[in-house]
């Protein structure tokens, strides 16, 4: 999140929790999340400069808890799950309406696939799959994969990078 006042516009629900989570009176808060043994968790710290820091606090997301995370991002409030020794499908969490939606893939995941979150320029959310060709010799991808949250639906992306992941 890069701006505040962003997120307070969304609508009230989002003002309130961005109030209750993020500032208190003056005191200014971060909060973010992290994995902990396979677990999501939130990370929340005071970043006042004038008072001593304290430690940062670390709980367990209970939203998740029945879930085992192998890896996490995050784009715009939301945070894409992989999850650990699931090939048939990907979390995806909004934290600040505390709700969840699973993502069915076109043919199933692996654990060698790479991801990435993000939108596009009309703030429509995507996920980003690099599939990959899981040959131990060389590391070569082989396909592209996009899934728009607005269509419920991946798509593959016809493309021949000059680059290598």
């Amino acid at each position: 999140m890069t701006c505040l006042k962003t997120v307070r516009s969304v609508c009230k629900k989002w003002n309130a929790l961005s109030k209750k989570w993020f500032f208190f009176g003056k005191a200014k808060q971060f909060l973010g999340f992290m994995m902990m043994d396979s677990r999501v968790c939130s990370l929340r710290f005071d970043l006042r400069k004038d008072l001593v820091v304290e430690p940062p606090s670390i709980k367990q997301v209970s939203i998740l808890d029945q879930i085992e995370v192998s890896k996490i991002f995050h784009s715009d409030g939301l945070l894409l799950c992989i999850i650990k020794n699931d090939t048939t499908r990907l979390l995806v969490w909004n934290p600040y309406l505390e709700q969840t939606r699973w993502i069915q893939p076109r043919h199933n995941f692996h654990i060698l696939d790479c991801y990435a979150i993000g939108h596009d320029k009309n703030r429509k959310h995507k996920i980003l799959r690099f599939v990959d060709d899981f040959l131990p010799v060389e590391n070569v991808v082989f396909g592209y994969e996009i899934y728009d949250f607005s269509l419920d639906s991946w798509r593959v992306l016809d493309v021949t990078p000059d680059w290598d992941i």
